[in-house]
């Protein structure tokens, strides 16, 4: 071992031991939130005991991560068996100087350091908690990870695949080692891993492993995730009442309520794998409603704190991205969209500091932080404020985009059919219109706040947000706008002569008309937050030409709703005991309306999340990945983020706060 800056780098593999933005940020997010640790830990019963395995011991930074989130989580009484291998075990005084840097964790570090002695074949230390009477066991397996893997004589319940990266470490991502993985696993064994590279994905799904890309932390892009898929073919969800659904359709027909991007973007999905698709749409023409506007910015709003809402819009970004990518080789390229850019104005203190820790978690493809003359040499025309830049970013014609989608022999649309209800048959659904009625064993519900208008899905929390959007003259000052720029509000470079600028956000507010005051409150952002662009288009004398209002469904967590419904009385039924005791081993799983889905609720970021939504949706309803289908980027989720999308989850959590 040497060190650089006090951080550890192995003299063998030269690399770092751990990450130089922070050793334990990376070990929870890679490690213990991708296995799911804290919920896990929380519904352990009194007396059980918990089994880790990992790949490289190191400097011992996952152990003690895991060791202190089972004591702040686990019930008394339970234990917790962490087992590692190590072929170069470190000194007690190198791992000492190595772990100092973290004082979260300095109480841990010292009991488990002072009772560390090297042996040429394991370590095995105990730990005891006397208060609440939790052991934590440590056992290290010296020796080379292919021969002391299989010394393992338990079954282990998650795996935390570290060492150094295929590329410095070959000798250990071998086919065995996969293969011994699953000989030590059981069918509800999860594991994750900071590596994504090719060799380990395929070496975990040839032993029997699902494979889901997550974003990977700091600087890197991608990590892996998963667990072993038991003989049903499905991964077991950790909650049974976010268990998949299993539907059957052998006639691959499906009817899609609602021609908005929710909508287009399902139909498109179900169509590349082969599905006909008919999309009922009840006004004259596609995207009439919230995708209606003439131009809309690709904002990815994102938490330093990697949120799930943060990773799923992330990986809509990137998904969205590719798709536009795809799309634009059509007719309607040229005013499909532009990737110009997407400046975000760091407004106040507070976002400041976001965009900057924003920027030491992401990659310079994604955003960048950059200072106002960086961003006004961008732009064309002077900012006052830092922020953050996304260069592959931009603007999108939505029902250009809608119209894109819908683009594909496989999809039908039918205009003018407004639904008035929706029926449970024998062989199928039956949606009742104006002028007939359908049936289909497949239906996605895709009209925004109109979805929970059908009795069957009256449960969900959607709610209508107006917003309207201001359309101005450009004049030869504002055209020198080269990029889109986001401050309170936003705007988007000229297109045929005009600039879209706005929202305005309004709660409770029903009206459709488009309003003079709204006019001037999206001017007022501007003039804010982009002066100089104000005073390009004439300030308070600025040419309005026109204006659009709309309503964006959005829900109280801001996350979509994406999945399948649920029986709602059956479901209240199965899971009533949670109501006394939200910590109850239930393994029930809930009945769905076989055949029956939604995906509502995408708020102002459709151009993101609907794309993504859809995949997710038609990857649910046809079990067809991506990566089998086209070049597109795999957008496949992770349990946990299907869980944070799943329609349900309202449902089960007004039920455990007895509101139900």
């Amino acid at each position: 071992m040497h060190w650089e800056n006090d951080l550890p780098i192995s003299t063998q593999f030269d690399d770092f031991y751990f990450s130089r933005v922070s050793g334990v940020a990376e070990s929870h997010h890679v490690f213990l939130e991708q296995n799911q640790l804290t919920g896990r830990f929380q519904t352990l019963t009194p007396g059980a005991t918990f089994t880790i395995g990992e790949t490289g011991f190191g400097t011992g930074l996952n152990f003690l991560c895991a060791w202190q989130l089972f004591l702040e989580n686990a019930p008394n009484d339970c234990s917790l068996n962490f087992i590692s291998t190590e072929k170069y075990p470190l000194k007690p005084d190198d791992m000492h100087k190595a772990l100092g840097a973290f004082e979260e964790l300095s109480h841990l570090t010292h009991e488990m350091v002072s009772a560390y002695k090297l042996d040429p074949e394991n370590i095995n230390l105990q730990f005891f908690d006397s208060a609440s009477n939790k052991s934590i066991h440590l056992s290290v397996l010296i020796g080379d990870v292919l021969d002391t893997l299989p010394r393992i004589n338990k079954k282990v319940d998650a795996w935390f695949l570290d060492g150094f990266s295929p590329a410095k470490n070959p000798d250990m991502w071998q086919p065995g080692l996969f293969q011994t993985l699953k000989a030590k696993s059981h069918e509800q064994t999860t594991y994750a891993t900071f590596t994504a590279a090719r060799l380990v994905r395929d070496g975990l799904t040839n032993a029997g492993f699902s494979v889901t890309r997550q974003p990977g932390f700091g600087k890197k892009r991608d990590m892996i995730s998963g667990q072993l898929i038991p003989s049903s073919g499905l991964p077991t969800a950790t909650k049974p009442w976010f268990a998949p659904a299993r539907h059957q359709n052998p006639d691959k027909n499906a009817i899609i309520i609602g021609g908005g991007l929710a909508g287009c973007s399902t139909a498109r999905s179900l169509a590349k794998r082969g599905w006909q698709v008919t999309i009922l749409e009840q006004h004259d023409s596609l995207a009439r409603e919230a995708s209606g506007n003439p131009q809309g910015v690709l904002y990815a709003k994102l938490s330093a704190d990697n949120t799930p809402l943060s990773q799923f819009i992330v990986k809509g970004y990137h998904y969205t991205l590719s798709l536009l990518k795809t799309l634009e080789v059509q007719e309607w390229s040229s005013f499909l969209w532009q990737q110009c850019g997407v400046i975000q104005l760091a407004i106040d203190e507070k976002t400041n500091r976001r965009y900057q820790a924003l920027d030491t978690q992401h990659p310079d493809t994604l955003l960048k932080y950059l200072d106002d003359q960086q961003l006004s040499e961008i732009a064309g025309l002077t900012v006052n404020s830092p922020g953050l830049y996304f260069p592959e970013a931009g603007w999108v014609n939505p029902p250009a985009f809608c119209r894109a989608l819908a683009n594909h022999p496989n999809i039908k649309v039918v205009t003018n059919t407004v639904v008035t209800g929706l029926e449970a048959s024998e062989q199928g659904w039956i949606i009742n219109t104006r002028d007939e009625a359908l049936k289909c064993k497949t239906v996605v519900i895709a009209q925004g706040t109109a979805s929970h208008q059908l009795p069957l899905l009256d449960y969900l929390p959607l709610k209508a947000i107006r917003g309207q959007i201001t359309q101005v003259k450009a004049t030869t000052e504002s055209q020198q706008l080269a990029s889109c720029v986001c401050g309170e509000g936003y705007i988007a470079p000229a297109i045929d002569d005009a600039h879209t600028m706005g929202a305005t956000f309004h709660f409770k507010d029903n009206s459709t008309e488009v309003r003079e005051a709204d006019h001037k409150e999206n001017l007022a952002m501007q003039a804010e937050h982009f002066p100089a662009m104000y005073q390009s288009l004439g300030g308070s004398e600025a040419t309005v030409t026109g204006g659009r209002t709309g309503f964006r469904c959005t829900t109280p967590d801001y996350l979509p709703v994406v999945g399948p419904v649920v029986n709602t009385d059956r479901f209240l039924e199965i899971y009533a005991p949670l109501r006394k005791n939200s910590k109850l081993l239930i393994t029930e799983t809930p009945d769905y309306l076989d055949g029956l889905y939604i995906t509502a609720g995408h708020g102002s970021r459709g151009m993101i999340s609907c794309p993504i939504a859809g995949e997710t949706l038609a990857t649910m309803i046809t079990g067809m990945e991506t990566e089998a289908l086209d070049n597109e980027q795999s957008p496949s989720m992770s349990t946990k983020l299907l869980e944070a999308l799943h329609p349900s989850r309202f449902l089960i959590r007004d039920l455990i706060r007895n509101k139900v």
